[in-house]
């Protein structure tokens, strides 16, 4: 049973490799997104002033909309995946005599990662009109209220990275009390000091819902992923170097 989990924790890892890989390019496509619907706002507020309530039918930002909807969406079904698989693996270290925290990261990686990616899906799925306070309520007060456009939830999706992070940070730990009864106590440390460090870079993508600072909570993020993307290949050649213990 332990060999058959390393081998699908070692799969847990590549996908999780692929996911990570995912994360950096749904990164540069939120703050692409972020940018446009910036610069959606103030051509709306320039247009709108000659136009009134037919400006936003030439300001077009559907493409990069779509495109950040296309990426978290595959991003939160490789999560899941990733999660699960990276779990089983834990519990092969469970089942080798890993101690309780083998549990924990079984626990934590299917538990987290599902629910964290569920919460960014819901946050693409669950549109909210767009109030943009840092324009209208300054500039053009008495005109518009609310911006003619649905844009994602960006709370929902903050907070599913929040559960990621709590999740990486706890299979950080499990990874680093773990380390002595795999095939390779130094990858093991090393995928767990670099989980928990990336999971910290998700917490300041709360960023995103201060607007105009938006962009900066992204390439926090995008370092996260990036620091997550060394990990699954840490943890697949942990799983893998431990199929025979």
């Amino acid at each position: 049973m332990s060999r058959a989990a390393f081998y699908t924790g070692t799969v847990g890892g590549i996908i999780g490799f692929i996911t990570a890989g995912i994360g950096l390019i749904w990164c540069i496509y939120n703050m692409t997104y972020i940018s446009d619907l910036y610069r959606y706002v103030a051509d709306y507020y320039y247009y709108s002033i000659y136009l009134d309530e037919f400006a936003y039918f030439l300001l077009p930002i559907q493409s990069s909309d779509a495109l950040f909807s296309m990426y978290s969406m595959i991003l939160a079904i490789l999560l899941i995946v990733s999660g699960i698989l990276t779990g089983i693996g834990f519990f092969g270290v469970y089942r080798a005599g890993g101690g309780s925290m083998g549990i924990v990261g079984l626990i934590t990686a299917i538990a987290g990662s599902s629910i964290g990616a569920s919460l960014i899906y819901l946050g693409i799925t669950a549109k909210e009109v767009e109030i943009p306070y840092f324009v209208f309520w300054f500039i053009l007060p008495f005109v518009l209220w609310t911006f003619p456009i649905l844009t994602p939830n960006f709370f929902y999706i903050w907070l599913g990275l929040l559960i990621l992070a709590i999740t990486f940070i706890m299979l950080g730990v499990s990874s680093i009390s773990v380390r002595e009864m795999t095939g390779n106590s130094t990858a093991s440390m090393a995928a767990g000091v670099l989980s928990i460090i990336g999971g910290c870079f998700f917490f300041p993508y709360v960023l995103v819902l201060f607007e105009v600072i938006g962009v900066l909570g992204c390439i926090f993020a995008l370092v996260g992923f990036a620091l997550i993307l060394v990990a699954f290949i840490l943890w697949a050649v942990v799983f893998f170097s431990s199929r025979n213990l």
